[in-house]
């Protein structure tokens, strides 16, 4: 398939790692391979970093906006993603627009009605620092590594999966606290 841009870079391509290195400047931020994960707050305090990934949105997606997470990487990969409550203790994901800067393509992922939706881990990573959700999601992720809940981390990124974890040892998670199963 031939690009729009040729062998020259899309200039939004060289916008997103602009903004992915100011990104990473903040010290937040969830990274795992290539991708990095920030919550929306983290970009809304660079105006011209929101600015970029609003143009992305209306360009390449053109509903209202409607998302939590950003999942980028510095070439030419966005995804912008919504979780359902970000204020539960593993928020689950709804949906998913998932981005190629460079080719100009968009796939939505519903999870809406999947019955084993992804969940998000470590939250607290990406949430800009003074947050008040950090606390909370620190001591739980804390409480919740003493017992080896997040070990084997490819078995643990949907509902069912990580609810299988929990209950292999022996636990749950009650109103936000982690209690003994019984």
């Amino acid at each position: 398939m031939s690009l729009p841009y040729g062998r020259r870079q899309h200039p939004d391509s060289v916008e997103l790692g602009w903004a992915y290195d100011i990104l990473r400047t903040t010290g937040r931020g969830k990274h795992i391979g290539a991708f990095s994960y920030y919550h929306v707050s983290l970009a809304e305090k660079t105006p011209d970093v929101d600015s970029l990934f609003s143009r992305i949105w209306q360009h390449l997606i053109g509903e209202p906006l409607d998302y939590n997470v950003l999942k980028l990487n510095r070439r030419s990969r966005i995804s912008f993603l919504k979780y359902q409550d970000f204020s539960a203790p593993f928020p689950l994901l709804d949906f998913a627009f998932s981005c190629n800067i460079l080719e100009g393509t968009v796939r939505k992922t519903n999870y809406c009605q999947r019955s084993n939706p992804p969940i998000l881990h470590r939250k607290e990573l990406l949430l800009e620092a003074d947050n008040p959700l950090i606390p909370a999601a620190v001591r739980l992720t804390a409480q919740l590594e003493a017992y080896g809940a997040f070990g084997n981390a490819s078995t643990i990124g949907t509902r069912n999966g990580w609810m299988a974890r929990l209950e292999s040892i022996g636990l749950r998670i009650v109103d936000g606290e982690v209690q003994a199963a019984s």
